[in-house]
């Protein structure tokens, strides 16, 4: 295995640029997500580390060593990709060994290793079948086996499970969060799913535009998001944004004055700056049970029940906010309901250059 590190890589095609000045590195054993919606580049990013698209400019090395120009077989890596790109008229043993085979490896030496990824993967009983055969998130597992049997320094994953459904989805996810812990791969895996990179990931590039907007643990960008697009895109439901005016100390919205003495900022911030407060649904109560922050008047205007908390919505002058809730409480919110909002974990950015402040 080996870490990667990506340098002042850029890739256009004509005229359009698709990846920007892109610096990033993976140490050894890292699962690293790239995370973005369609169209900001993070797939091309991984194609470029595959050597499966050609770039522009930068540098890219694996395990130590500039593959910037070498071909993707040479490169060490294992890919999985989301139409799984199993063979269908070979069975699990054919598609599971054809690369060693390829390759010249010792019949013995492909056994053992198709054995190995066949018992770690639970598709043992399936060896002899063909994917026709077989459902969705077994043919992934094939998928993922036939990458796990190579020699790869790198393991690289392209949204691999877009095709499965919400149950197998989640299966899914456990289990190669369970082969990234028991085998202490180093991975880089493409999401436009946040909750797949969260769960998943141990640094989360999030990308937009072509750029990486920020490259964090899970945790770090979800409590301090730099930038507004990373406040905005993790976190479900979204981050409740209140754009207004710094004054004293304090935020206005709406003529609204919301003290903000509680807010952790980095410098401090000239009055009449126009800003964007940001408060996380979980960070916002109702006052009459006591929750901590600066009260706010707002109407509640409908609940939304999620199973296991119900998120409210609630209006505060032309503005709507989200309120994560206990169920059996959120039944009996009606009307005008003064909330709090806890500013200790709020985020605060600049409105014009849209950065943590």
């Amino acid at each position: 295995m080996a870490g990667v590190r990506v340098s002042a890589l850029s890739k256009s095609y004509g005229a359009l640029s698709v990846l920007r000045d892109i610096d990033l590195e993976v140490a050894e054993g890292e699962f690293t997500v790239l995370l973005g919606p369609s169209g900001c580049g993070k797939s091309t990013l991984l194609n470029a580390i595959a050597g499966l698209d050609d770039i522009n400019d930068g540098t890219i090395m694996i395990g130590g060593e500039d593959v910037t120009a070498r071909e993707p077989s040479k490169r060490g890596i294992a890919m999985v990709f989301q139409s799984y790109a199993l063979y269908p008229t070979m069975t699990v043993r054919g598609n599971l060994s054809f690369g060693l085979k390829v390759k010249g490896r010792p019949r013995a030496e492909i056994e053992k290793r198709v054995a190995w990824a066949a018992e770690l993967l639970q598709i043992t009983p399936q060896l002899d079948r063909k994917p026709g055969q077989m459902s969705g998130g077994q043919r992934q597992r094939v998928a993922i086996g036939r990458a796990l049997v190579q020699d790869a320094r790198l393991f690289l994953f392209d949204e691999p499970l877009s095709n499965l459904d919400a149950k197998l989805r989640t299966e899914m996810r456990v289990e190669i969060k369970k082969l990234h812990k028991e085998l202490g791969l180093t991975i880089v895996y493409v999401t436009h799913d946040q909750i797949e990179a969260m769960t998943l990931a141990t640094r989360i590039a999030v990308m937009q535009g072509g750029r990486i907007e920020q490259y964090a643990a899970p945790d770090e960008l979800y409590e301090r998001p730099e930038t507004l697009f990373v406040a905005g895109f993790v976190g479900a439901p979204a981050m409740n944004f209140l754009p207004g005016i710094w004054r004293a100390g304090a935020v206005e919205v709406d003529g609204i004055r919301i003290p903000a003495g509680a807010l952790d900022l980095r410098a401090p911030v000239a009055d009449g700056t126009s800003v964007v407060l940001g408060v996380r649904p979980e960070h916002i109560g109702l006052a009459e049970d006591g929750a901590p922050g600066e009260a706010i008047a707002t109407t509640m205007q409908f609940m939304e029940p999620m199973g296991a908390d119900t998120l409210g919505w609630f209006a505060m002058g032309g503005h709507r906010l989200s309120v994560r809730l206990a169920p059996q409480r959120a039944r009996a919110v009606a009307g005008a309901t003064t909330l709090a909002l806890d500013l200790r974990l709020a985020s605060l950015f600049d409105a014009t250059t849209e950065r943590r402040l």
